[in-house]
This record gives structure tokens, C-alpha cells and sequence, in this order.
């Protein structure tokens, strides 16, 4: 990546019928690999543990969309909170977009179908 673009994305996928919003953060600036964050929310906007007490579906997601997060370039790790990881270093700008967008299909694959709250 040049060292003078910059990349900041903000968004949230919301999935009403599931009670739950998934949102996605990734910025990177000055050459280096963006980095990559992920949380979700309730409907009232509230952080919502990714554990098995609070939501089984989220808890039984969260390790394999952590491994396959590889397909779209970003190496990352979870804990109770949330998603982290980075791109791969010398991704375009495009291919970063490009990520983000299969991370999100990936999301809605799975959590668009729910016709009611996840969240216990």
C-alpha cells in the first residue's frame, strides 16, 4: 500500500429479527496494514459478550468466522469481546474493500436467516 493512503471504515450490519448488530471498524494510514475490529451490539446499542450464557449462536460462531477471516486477508484473534486482527501488509486499498466486503457476506450468510433474538 502507498504510504500516503489512508484507509477508515466504520459500519454496522444490523440484523433486526436476530436483536443483535455486528460493527466492523478498519483503519490503517501511513503504509501500514489495516487493522481490523469487530463487536456487536443489541438493538439498544450495547456491547453483547461473544459467550455462550449470553447468545449460544454468537459463541459457536465467533472461533470458525475468526479462522475464516484469513480468506479476506486478515489475520485475527477474539476473545469474550470482540474481533481483532490486521490485513496483510501490501494490500490496494480495493483488495482491503474487497475484504471487508466478504467479511460482511459472510456475517449476513449467516445471521440474516434468524427470524428472532439470538441473544438470551
Amino acid at each position: 500500500m502507498a504510504s500516503d493512503t489512508a484507509t477508515q471504515i466504520n459500519l454496522s450490519l444490523a440484523f433486526p429479527m436476530a436483536a443483535v448488530a455486528f460493527v466492523i471498524k478498519v483503519a490503517g494510514a501511513n503504509g501500514q496494514a489495516p487493522s481490523f475490529h469487530l463487536h456487536v451490539t443489541d438493538t439498544s446499542g450495547n456491547r453483547v459478550p461473544l459467550k455462550a450464557d449470553v447468545s449460544p449462536q454468537l459463541a459457536d460462531w465467533v472461533r470458525g468466522y475468526t479462522r475464516w477471516l484469513y480468506r479476506s486477508r486478515v489475520s485475527a484473534s477474539h476473545d469474550s469481546e470482540a474481533i481483532t486482527g490486521t490485513f496483510a501488509d501490501g494490500l490496494s486499498p480495493e483488495q482491503v474493500l474487497q475484504g471487508v466486503q466478504d467479511a460482511c457476506d459472510m456475517i449476513r450468510q449467516r445471521f440474516e436467516p434468524y427470524n428472532g433474538s439470538i441473544l438470551s
